[in-house]
C-alpha cells in the first residue's frame, strides 16, 4: 500500500517498557501482543553467564489518513525518519515516597536529599536527548552524572528497517558518597531506570508529515516475565480513557475477552505465590480455569446466576467504604503504612471500577457466553489485521505491568491514574519546563491539574518510585500477618515472586521413573523465591545483599510439558537460572518490610 495519502503519523506504543538488565551483550524485544508474552529466542532471561538480559522498548511509526485510518506501518524504506528521545532520572532530587497521594489517607512528604547544599541538578541524571536515523544506527546515553559521577542510562538503535529500540541502563545502583542504606528514601544514592519522551521527525517525498510523539519507561527488570496481575496497568490507564470518554467500553461484554482475562490472572498467579497456587491452581476447587469450571463461568443462563453472583460477591467493591479484607483479590493496597493493618479500606487493593462492573453484569447475565479460545491464542503483531496493530502494541505494553498496588509498585504508580497526567489513551502529556512546588508537597497540590502531575518532562514518572529500586524488590513480599494467611495478602507477585517452583523440584515432577505419588509431591513444594538471601544480619543485610546479587536469583519462565502427561498441567512456570547461594535456615517471611519505611 502506497503511503501518498498519508497526512499523519503516530508512534506506537504510546507507552513503550524497558527494563534494565546487567547482561553486556544480550536483549529481548518487550510484548507487542497483549497475549504473546515477552521471549528472547532461546527462551531464557538469562546470558550463558547468568546475567539478565535488558527488555526492550520497540516503537514503529503508523501513517494515517484524513479520516484517521491506519495506512500502513513506516519504515526507512517509505520514508525519512529521525528519531529522538530524551530520558532523565530525577529520582535523588524529587520528594520522599510514603505513600500514594491521592489516597485519603496522605499525608505531605518533603524533599529527598533535602539537606544537600549544593546544586540540586547534581542530583539529576539527564544525558539530554539523542538523535539518530536510518537503518542500524545508535547512540548512548552515556553523560549524565549523578554528583559527579557519571551513570549511563542506556542507549538507543534503529533496527534494520528503521524501526526504533530504546535500552535501558544496566541495573547499576550506589551512593558515591558511600552513604548506607537506611530505608526507602535514601540519601544520596542513584540508580539506572528513567523515563522520557519519545518523537520522531518523518518526511515523504520531501514533504514533512506531523508526528505524535510516546514516552519510554525503563523499569526494574520483571522476574515472572509472561504472568500479568489481576489489575495491570493498562486497566489503569483504559479505566481513565473510559472516565474522559476518549474511548468507549464494549456495549456488550464477551465473557472470552472482557471476563476470562480475570479469572486467568488468577490462575497463573499460582507460579509465584502458593495462596494462589493453594486456592485457584491447578487441579484447586478454585481452579478458574479448569474445563467444569470455565462451562460454568462462561454459561448466562439462569441455572448459573446463584453461582456468579457468588464469585461477584467475592470481590472487593472500589468505592472503598468500608475495609473487606477476606475480599478478591488477596493483595495488599496503596494505603499500607504498617502491620498489623488497621481497618483502612485502602490496605487492600480492588479491581478497577470498569473491572468490577463487567463483573456485575457478567453475575447478572449480561455477556455473550461460551468460552472460544482461539480469541486469547496468541498471536504475533504480523498476525493482526493492520488498523489494529497500533492498539496492540498500546496495551501489550502496559498489560505486563502492574496496576497496584501502588506502594509505590515496580514500574510507575498512582500518577497513572489521573486524567490530567494524559493528553490522550495511553499517552502522556508532554511540558516543555518542570515545576518546582517547594521544600514540601502536599497531597492537595500533588494531584492538583497544575500540580505535578499536570503534564511531564524526562525523568517525571519513575521519579516517584522507592530509590534504589532493589530496596522494594528485596523487602515487599506476602504474608506478613500469618494469622491471616502465610502467603496472602500479597504485594507484586506477578512482578516480585513470593514462591515458586524451582527448576530441580520440576525436572524431578517430570521424572517417569518416580513414583506419581513422589512426582505430585515436587510438583505442589513451592519455595520462596528469596529463600537464598541472608536474614541473620537484619533486613539491612539483605537488601544490601540484593543489591549486588539482584542478577543472580531465579527468573519464572514458562514451559511446555510433554503432551499426554496426566499428572502436570501443560503449561507450567518454573524458576531458572538461580545462582545465588543457599541459606536453608533463613525464611523471607520473618521479615516486615514495613518497619522500614
Amino acid at each position: 500500500m502506497g503511503s501518498g495519502n498519508i497526512v499523519q503519523c503516530v508512534i506506537h506504543p504510546g507507552i513503550g517498557i524497558a527494563r534494565v538488565g546487567n547482561s553486556p551483550t544480550e536483549y529481548f524485544i518487550g510484548a507487542e501482543t497483549p497475549n504473546n508474552p515477552p521471549s528472547p529466542p532461546d527462551g531464557l532471561f538469562k546470558d550463558a553467564e547468568g546475567r539478565i538480559k535488558r527488555q526492550v522498548a520497540k516503537f514503529r511509526i503508523y501513517g494515517l489518513d484524513a479520516e484517521g485510518n491506519v495506512v500502513k506501518q513506516l519504515t526507512a524504506d517509505d520514508a525519512a525518519i529521525t528519531w529522538t528521545v530524551h530520558v532523565s532520572n530525577k529520582k535523588a532530587a524529587w520528594y520522599d515516597f510514603e505513600s500514594a497521594m491521592d489516597i485519603p489517607t496522605s499525608e505531605p512528604t518533603t524533599l529527598r536529599n533535602a539537606k544537600y547544599a549544593g546544586d540540586r541538578l547534581d542530583l539529576v541524571i539527564d544525558p539530554g536527548p539523542r538523535s539518530i536515523n536510518g537503518k542500524n544506527a545508535q547512540a548512548a546515553f552515556d553523560t549524565g552524572k549523578f554528583l559527579g559521577a557519571t551513570v549511563p542510562l542506556g542507549e538507543i538503535r534503529t533496527d534494520d528497517v528503521g524501526n526504533l529500540l530504546v535500552f535501558g541502563g544496566f541495573g547499576a545502583s550506589a551512593s558515591p558518597t558511600n552513604k548506607k542504606i537506611t530505608g526507602f528514601n535514601n540519601i544520596e544514592w542513584y540508580d539506572d531506570v528513567s523515563d522520557g519522551s519519545v518523537s520522531a521527525t518523518v518526511t515523504i517525498n520531501n514533504q514533512p508529515v506531523p508526528v505524535t510523539s510516546a514516552w519510554v519507561i525503563v523499569a526494574p527488570p520483571d522476574y515472572a516475565p509472561g504472568i500479568k496481575s489481576v489489575v495491570t496497568m493498562y486497566d489503569i490507564a483504559y479505566q481513565v480513557a473510559v472516565e474522559q470518554q476518549w474511548l468507549k467500553p464494549p456495549a456488550q461484554l464477551s465473557f472470552t475477552e472482557n471476563i476470562y482475562p480475570i479469572f486467568e490472572r488468577f490462575n497463573n498467579l499460582q507460579w509465584v505465590n502458593n495462596g494462589f497456587y493453594l486456592d485457584f491452581g491447578w487441579g484447586s476447587p478454585g481452579d478458574f480455569l479448569s474445563p467444569e469450571m470455565l462451562a460454568w463461568l462462561s454459561d448466562n443462563s439462569p441455572a448459573q446466576q446463584p453461582f456468579r453472583q457468588a464469585i461477584f460477591n467475592a470481590f472487593r467493591n472500589p468505592d472503598y467504604a468500608t475495609a473487606q479484607p477476606d475480599a478478591l483479590p488477596p493483595f495488599y493496597g496503596d494505603g499500607v503504612a504498617s502491620l498489623p493493618l488497621n481497618d483502612n479500606p485502602r490496605n487492600w487493593l480492588a479491581v478497577t471500577q470498569l473491572q468490577y462492573d463487567w463483573l456485575g453484569r457478567w453475575a447478572a447475565g449480561e455477556f455473550i457466553p461460551g468460552f472460544d479460545p482461539k480469541l486469547v491464542e496468541p498471536r504475533t503483531l504480523e498476525e493482526l489485521p493492520l488498523a489494529d496493530q497500533p492498539h496492540a502494541l498500546d496495551k501489550a505494553a502496559l498489560d505486563f505491568c502492574l496496576g497496584g498496588a501502588f506502594h509505590p509498585g515496580c514500574e510507575a504508580t498512582w500518577p497513572m491514574r489521573h486524567a490530567s497526567l494524559y493528553a490522550a489513551p495511553f499517552r502522556i502529556k508532554q511540558i516543555e519546563q518542570e515545576k518546582f512546588f517547594g521544600p514540601v508537597l502536599t497531597p492537595e497540590v500533588a494531584v492538583s491539574p497544575d500540580g505535578p502531575i499536570g503534564g511531564s518532562t524526562p525523568g517525571d514518572i519513575t521519579r516517584w518510585m522507592v530509590l534504589p529500586w532493589q530496596v522494594d524488590t528485596a523487602s515487599c513480599g506476602a504474608g506478613y500477618q500469618p494469622d491471616i494467611n502465610p502467603f496472602f495478602p500479597t504485594f507484586w507477585p506477578a512482578r516480585v515472586p513470593n514462591q515458586v517452583l524451582p527448576e530441580d523440584h520440576y525436572k524431578q515432577a517430570l521424572d517417569a521413573k518416580t513414583s506419581q505419588t513422589q512426582r505430585l509431591k515436587q510438583f505442589s513444594l513451592r519455595l520462596d523465591w528469596l529463600r537464598d538471601l541472608v536474614t541473620q544480619g537484619g533486613q539491612f543485610d539483605r537488601i544490601n545483599q540484593f543489591l549486588t546479587d539482584w542478577s543472580k536469583v531465579g527468573i519464572v519462565t514458562r514451559r511446555e510439558v510433554e503432551p499426554g502427561n496426566p499428572l502436570l498441567p501443560p503449561i507450567v512456570h518454573v524458576e531458572l537460572q538461580n545462582s545465588l547461594e543457599e541459606h536453608p535456615d533463613d525464611r523471607f517471611d520473618k521479615i516486615n518490610p514495613l518497619e522500614y519505611r
